[in-house]
């Protein structure tokens, strides 16, 4: 049987580095996932009564199967299920029920209730999810069967755990850049059934964009009709012509790269073009007004931070009002 390896208790380095030095070898081989996923939907969600794994939500008891309003049974569990099926199928040990109805009912529903010894989470990881689980519908009795398949999916589908060091899980577990990058390394990693996990848990890709960057269309970016140069990529040069900047690069929200930024003098400007405004400072002036941006793991591990909103104390280098 394979060990799963301990996460580290410190690290400094890029995401993708943690990932492929760490991360990968704990994933689960996409051929396993693969039988788990044909499985679950080709037979038990095809069965005249499946149970469904829901996470725990109010007036609900864990563990405790109930019937609802169209009659199914449902049974409440907490992030049990998570560290559960990655050890049985990280094992092997899925592949000695009988049927994938004994497995589902064999799935703990409290984290007491989980007697490995050896397990994802004893090895010092955390499970986190690229989909929630939860949302604000606690109306349970009224969850109608397409409710209760994108709950239980999200909640037991190997393709929505995604894996980060414990010590650190409160501050990255729902970071939504941290969450972008795993959807894409799992979207290759189990290409062939990702289109149809997606369609199971209702799954749009995450707002966070950890890999990719927005680019205008120069030809109808306003500062271009002023005789600006380019706006996407980083000038090799100081170039006065534009706002004095020495690097620009564009981005769907207000955002700090740090490949882009650190190599810069203090006093160099860069420009930062985005849907929700044009943002010009010194590399100073980001020190001095986003000392957070520049302390925090995504920005120094992960080389970017961006705001899902304009902070009010970046309104003042907005420079296309």
């Amino acid at each position: 049987m394979h060990l799963i390896k301990k996460a580290p208790f410190e690290y400094d380095g890029t995401l993708t580095e943690f990932y492929e030095n760490w991360v990968e070898s704990i994933l689960l081989d996409p051929s396993v996932v693969e039988e788990f996923h044909r499985q679950f939907c080709g037979y038990y969600l095809e069965s005249a009564d499946p149970l469904f794994l829901v996470r725990q939500v109010t007036d609900q008891e864990r563990g405790l199967i109930q019937r609802i309003d169209n009659n199914a049974q449902l049974r409440p569990t907490d992030n049990a299920p998570a560290w559960w099926i990655h050890y049985q199928l990280f094992s092997g040990l899925f592949q000695q029920y009988a049927s994938f109805e004994e497995f589902i009912r064999s799935v703990p529903c409290h984290m007491f209730n989980i007697r490995e010894h050896e397990n994802i989470s004893t090895a010092g990881w955390h499970i986190a999810h690229i989909f929630d689980v939860k949302n604000r519908d606690v109306a349970f009795h009224q969850w109608d069967r397409n409710e209760l398949v994108r709950r239980t999916a999200r909640n037991i589908h190997p393709c929505n755990y995604f894996y980060i060091a414990k010590c650190e899980w409160q501050r990255y577990g729902g970071d939504p850049q941290v969450i972008a990058f795993f959807y894409d390394k799992f979207k290759a990693r189990y290409r062939t059934i990702w289109e149809e996990f997606l369609r199971l848990v209702d799954g749009r890709p995450p707002l966070g964009e950890y890999l990719y960057s927005f680019h205008f269309d120069e030809k109808d970016h306003p500062l271009k009709a002023k005789g600006h140069p380019p706006v996407s990529g980083v000038r090799e040069k100081p170039d006065t012509d534009f706002l004095g900047c020495v690097a620009v690069y564009s981005f769907s929200r207000l955002c700090f790269k740090a490949d882009v930024i650190e190599p810069l003098e203090m006093d160099d400007r860069f420009c930062i073009i985005s849907k929700v405004g044009t943002f010009a400072m010194t590399k100073r002036e980001f020190y001095e007004t986003f000392p957070n941006v520049v302390k925090s793991n995504s920005y120094m591990q992960g080389r970017i931070y961006n705001y899902m909103k304009v902070p009010g104390k970046a309104l003042k280098f907005r420079v296309d009002r």
